[in-house]
């Protein structure tokens, strides 16, 4: 490594643990602002609650928006100081003071891969049970496809809740009377929530009858029922795709198209955990186009701007391609790699212009 590059390198990192630690701090003091209330009528102890507000902290987000910011600042400052300029005079190009940003960015993608792989899952998951045990005091009992719920003399069971679409499969609804004698069964293959109800299609509806205790059988296309659960009730008891690794997700996706389910939206979050990271790379190479055209009197804030713009826009596009994924507009492949694709040829074109 030349001294430049080690010089780039030792910039980037210090301002990257900078950048990092200020837009954690921002984001914690925000998330417990919104959260406060509802620990404090849990009664949470600090430990959890400390536990719990470090687990929620998105690494996925920081890390490439401070990658962004550290080598927009850095190379923000050289062209500020004429450093820049002063190194094209010497024959130094765009493409060689690349080499230090990419590689960094490189490096920041593997330990972003690497958490999404196996920190991330465990802490998402911890911070999901405390404030669902600890918080919300909900009493649901969930494994992965197989959900139950208590509610007020009645059990529900779900066997397969897919939280992207907010839809449940196979649906299962038992109503007790005092005496914890089944009343009513209520079956379905298929809920929607719509209108602040549970509606669900290909009823088959179960009633007691009390005299005699034989059931009544009754068939419906759409049952439209109120239930004591939401979408987000359930969402926050599944297993989401941030709280398994890549094998773990490849797994369920196996599992839940082997039992009949569509898995769709779980093939784009597998797809998505691939191919985000390299998100780290892009920036890089984006804030170096922006930064580096060594251009005299340029406003360093307006370049900041730009860039940050640019890193907003990359999510917005990230998640507009996504949901065109889970809404089967896109394949699973495309729908991940589709922001990367356009993100790359842009921070190639702007990477021309600057030299």
């Amino acid at each position: 490594m030349t001294i430049l590059d080690r010089y780039i390198s030792q910039q980037i990192i210090r301002y990257f643990g900078a950048t990092f630690a200020l837009v954690t701090v921002i984001y914690m003091i925000a998330d417990f602002f919104e959260k406060v209330d509802n620990l404090i009528e849990s009664g949470l102890s600090f430990p959890k609650a400390a536990l719990y507000f470090l687990s929620r902290i998105p690494l996925e987000q920081l890390i490439p928006a401070s990658t962004l910011l550290s080598v927009m600042v850095v190379f923000g400052l050289m062209n500020k100081h004429n450093e820049i300029i002063a190194l094209k005079a010497g024959g130094i190009s765009i493409y060689r003071l690349l080499k230090a940003p990419l590689f960094l960015g490189v490096l920041f993608s593997l330990v972003l891969l690497m958490l999404s792989e196996v920190l991330l899952p465990i802490v998402r998951s911890s911070a999901n049970r405390i404030w669902l045990e600890e918080v919300e005091k909900a009493q649901v009992v969930a494994q992965r496809q197989n959900i139950w719920l208590k509610g007020q003399h009645a059990i529900y069971h779900i066997q397969f809740f897919d939280p992207v679409r907010m839809r449940a499969s196979d649906v299962s609804l038992y109503y007790f009377d005092d005496d914890f004698r089944m009343m009513r069964r209520i079956d379905a293959g298929q809920g929607d929530y719509l209108n602040e109800k549970w509606v669900f299609h290909d009823v088959m509806e179960q009633v007691r009858n009390a005299e005699d205790g034989s059931f009544t059988v009754q068939h419906h296309d759409q049952l439209a029922i109120p239930l004591n659960f939401e979408p987000m009730d359930l969402k926050r008891v599944v297993k989401n795709s941030d709280e398994m690794n890549l094998m773990e997700l490849a797994d369920y996706i196996q599992t839940a198209e082997s039992d009949g389910y569509d898995a769709t939206s779980f093939r784009v979050d597998w797809h998505a955990k691939v191919a985000y990271p390299l998100v780290c790379v892009i920036m890089s190479i984006i804030a170096v186009s922006i930064a580096g055209r060594g251009r005299r009197g340029e406003n360093f804030a307006i370049m900041v701007v730009t860039g940050i713009g640019l890193a907003f826009c990359f999510w917005v596009l990230n998640g507009f391609s996504l949901s065109l994924g889970y809404a089967d507009m896109l394949p699973p492949p495309v729908a991940a790699w589709l922001p990367n694709v356009i993100y790359f040829f842009t921070a190639a074109v702007l990477l021309l212009r600057a030299e």
